[in-house]
């Protein structure tokens, strides 16, 4: 089965494609990752989206009919990246008839890190002065145990509650890097740059099982994960309370 999967939840934009036997085999032992684009550059998803699909299905000599699947980031992160995310997937899955699994987007990040032997802390920028943030303890083996939720937390609040040696890693160490090593001191680490981008790659491979056991989207119900209210809806709610 050939898996096309998507992240477009930070400006960061990445898909790739995998093959996997989804049959009686072994998950791990056989899938293949034939591709991968990933671009930190400006832009928007709604313009670069769709051509680094067709480039990268171009690259591995493949065409758009032999998706069989389609792994997506569900979020939390960007709305406006998440919801182009979101109708460009629906729209292949319900043109391909093909099934749509979803994948935090902070679990996908965590695995840069999967064999960090340490806990393990991916942080997205919320902007409005919080993070979405989670909390994961690596066994040094490759595995990560995910041990908190998905949280949307102010930076401070957030190192309150760490107790021990963490690594972060993705965007919201650019804005609040200072933060976190004024709070954590000597227990807190960071990730090289090159580990804090979100990669469709990880989608794929989390989405793994779940295709197997057949654990699925409704293609026509699903929203991504925001975790909070848009800008837009805060001030609507807001307007009527006034009225």
């Amino acid at each position: 089965m050939l898996i096309l999967a998507v992240e477009t939840s930070t400006p960061t934009g990445s898909v790739a494609l995998v093959e996997a036997p989804l049959g009686e085999k072994k998950l791990g032992a056989e899938e293949k990752y034939l591709g991968e684009h990933t671009l930190n550059l400006p832009g928007t998803h709604s313009e670069k989206l769709m051509p680094a699909i067709a480039n990268l299905l171009r690259e591995a000599s493949l065409s758009i009919g032999d998706i069989g699947g389609i792994a997506l980031a569900l979020g939390p992160g960007s709305f406006t990246g998440l919801r182009i995310g979101v109708s460009t997937v629906k729209g292949l899955a319900y043109a391909l008839q093909v099934p749509v699994v979803g994948v935090p987007t902070l679990d996908a990040l965590a695995q840069n890190l999967c064999y960090a032997p340490s806990l393990v802390c991916p942080v997205l920028d919320a902007r409005k002065q919080e993070v979405y943030a989670a909390l994961f303890r690596g066994d040094g083996g490759g595995r990560l145990e995910k041990i908190s939720a998905d949280w949307v937390i102010a930076p401070e609040d957030l190192c309150s509650r760490i107790q021990e040696k963490v690594i972060f890693l993705g965007n919201g160490i650019e804005v609040y890097g200072e933060t976190f090593r004024k709070k954590l001191g000597p227990r807190v680490f960071f990730a090289p740059p090159e580990f804090s981008l979100p990669r469709a790659v990880h989608v794929a491979r989390l989405s793994l099982p779940q295709f197997k056991n057949g654990h699925t989207l409704n293609l026509f119900s699903f929203t991504p994960v925001y975790l909070r209210r848009s800008e837009a809806e805060t001030n609507y709610q807001a307007r009527k309370e006034n009225t």
